[in-house]
């Protein structure tokens, strides 16, 4: 099965089963990009130099390009700007935070991997493993954001869905 849509189209998909978090401000997709507009001051229960780089940065400007899909990963390179200041460095503190949003949502540990690289930041999101979350029978073969559409090729099989928390 392939599905391609927009990532307005995506996103509501995405919200019809919970709200995105409060610190979400806006995102949308150009070409193969997509930009995120995040305020860190909604983090709840932020680490103490996140808190302080929150309250400095307010609202933090990301922009994430897939680098590749591989073995059910989805690999971004991420780049962040606070009031026109690069706020790279800020993505490791906030891997935990997202860690615990994802837990609370039902997902198991370990979905998101932030490394540092000598320029941007690599985000790597465990796709696959999201999906074998919540249901047993799906994989993911292909992913792609392209041209602002997000592309997905799925095998189906013997599908079963499990119950996760909302």
């Amino acid at each position: 099965m392939r599905l391609t849509m927009t990532l307005t189209e995506a996103l509501t998909l995405a919200r019809a089963a919970r709200p995105l978090p409060s610190l979400v401000r806006s995102i949308s997709a150009e070409g193969s990009v997509i930009q995120v507009e995040v305020d860190l001051r909604q983090i709840p229960d932020p680490p103490a130099p996140l808190r302080l780089a929150a309250a400095a940065a307010g609202t933090v400007s990301v922009t994430a390009e897939m680098v590749e899909f591989a073995a059910g990963v989805a690999t971004f390179r991420v780049t962040a700007h606070a009031r026109a200041l690069p706020a790279h460095k800020l993505l490791g503190h906030i891997a935990d935070p997202l860690e615990s949003a994802l837990r609370r949502r039902g997902l198991p540990a370990g979905l998101v991997t932030v490394r540092r690289t000598p320029g941007d930041a690599l985000v790597d999101v465990a796709v696959q493993a999201a999906v074998d979350a919540r249901s047993a029978g799906l994989t993911v073969t292909d992913l792609a954001v392209q041209d602002g559409m997000v592309d997905v090729a799925v095998a189906v099989g013997d599908v079963t869905l499990r119950r996760g928390r909302r």
